[in-house]
């Protein structure tokens, strides 16, 4: 770190928690510990921003891909609702031939 004349002073009042955040980063003395704490926050809130950014994208592409299948599931699940009234249509129809023909039968064998 290069050495910059300091102008400000200021005094803090801190939970003993801060306190021993801040004596264990590196530096040399309470108040250049501070400042690379500080400093380092300031550096990585660009890179911060950037991911939360590129998360942000990736759960809105997420949510998109989610909500196209559960149109294709609603789709799917009424056209078998439809394929499920069919065949009992058609099972219904297939009864009422089998009966029809049975009759047929007695019919031309009496």
């Amino acid at each position: 770190m290069t050495l910059t004349k300091k102008s400000i002073a200021k005094s803090v009042r801190l939970t003993q928690e801060v306190f021993d955040y801040i004596d264990s980063a590196p530096g040399n003395g309470f108040n250049e510990k501070f400042e690379n704490i500080i400093l380092e926050a300031k550096r990585g809130e660009s890179d911060r921003k950037k991911e939360l950014a590129r998360l942000d994208k990736q759960i809105e592409k997420q949510q998109r891909k989610e909500s196209l299948l559960f149109e294709k599931y609603n789709y799917l699940e009424s056209s078998f609702r439809d394929f499920v009234y069919i065949h009992h249509q058609i099972e219904n129809l297939r009864q009422d031939i089998d009966k029809a023909a049975e009759k047929d039968k007695q019919f031309k064998g009496d």
